[in-house]
């Protein structure tokens, strides 16, 4: 009996010993990460971004807090309030978003929904003043442009599926790349991707900048 009752005090130790062993050696869990997070674009739902920003808002002219005009595509034909966006994981501000009628733009919006959809980019690039993200899809070319200027709130899609969004006035750029679309008020989109950048600093899947995509073209 007491050989037994030993016998059980030294199985239990062992157990002990190996539980508080495996519970120090764990880091914190950051849980479960989204899906565009784990596998960006791969959704059936889920459109992803690379993205590059700027925060230099000395470089913000006058002609950026007015209404964007955008640079016209070969149709001349625009959809409207195509889509909303609120900037950051917690913006409020829904900042409309006409569209180009072109087949790059169109094979965008068939991937969203009327649901809102948490849209990440990881990359921000200051100097260049834009965000990016390759997003999903087979893209044509023949909408592609020679653009020397391009202006706070263009969006343009590269060659590769990358999907940039400028959020500042960057004379010079000389890029070529398809017109997709521009937000229709541009007042205070500086500071709010930059606001929403230093606020995202410190972020566990290591995206510079989140979005909120809903379609609203009916």
């Amino acid at each position: 009996m007491k050989k037994m009752t030993m016998w059980f005090l030294a199985l239990l130790l062992v157990c002990n010993v190996a539980l508080l062993s495996g519970c120090s050696g764990r880091t914190k869990d950051p849980g479960e990460p989204p899906a565009e997070v784990i596998n960006p674009g791969q959704s059936s739902e889920d459109v992803t971004p690379d993205g590059n920003l700027s925060r230099d808002t000395d470089s913000d002219s006058s002609s950026s807090e007015e209404s964007n005009t955008g640079n016209a595509d070969d149709s001349g034909e625009v959809l409207e309030n195509a889509i909303s966006v609120r900037i950051g994981r917690d913006g409020t501000k829904e900042w409309n978003v006409n569209m180009y009628n072109n087949d790059a733009a169109m094979t965008m919006l068939d991937y969203l929904s009327g649901s809102a959809l948490l849209f990440p980019t990881y990359t921000y690039d200051e100097e260049e003043g834009f965000v990016a993200q390759s997003v999903r899809g087979n893209y044509t070319r023949d909408d592609e442009q020679e653009i020397a200027d391009v202006k706070a709130g263009d969006l343009y899609l590269f060659s590769g599926g990358q999907l940039r969004f400028y959020f500042k006035d960057m004379e010079g750029a000389d890029i070529t790349a398809t017109p997709v679309g521009y937000y229709t008020d541009v007042e205070g989109l500086t500071e709010a991707v930059e606001e929403a950048y230093e606020s995202n600093l410190d972020d566990t899947w290591g995206v510079d900048v989140y979005f909120w995509i809903t379609k609203t073209l009916e």
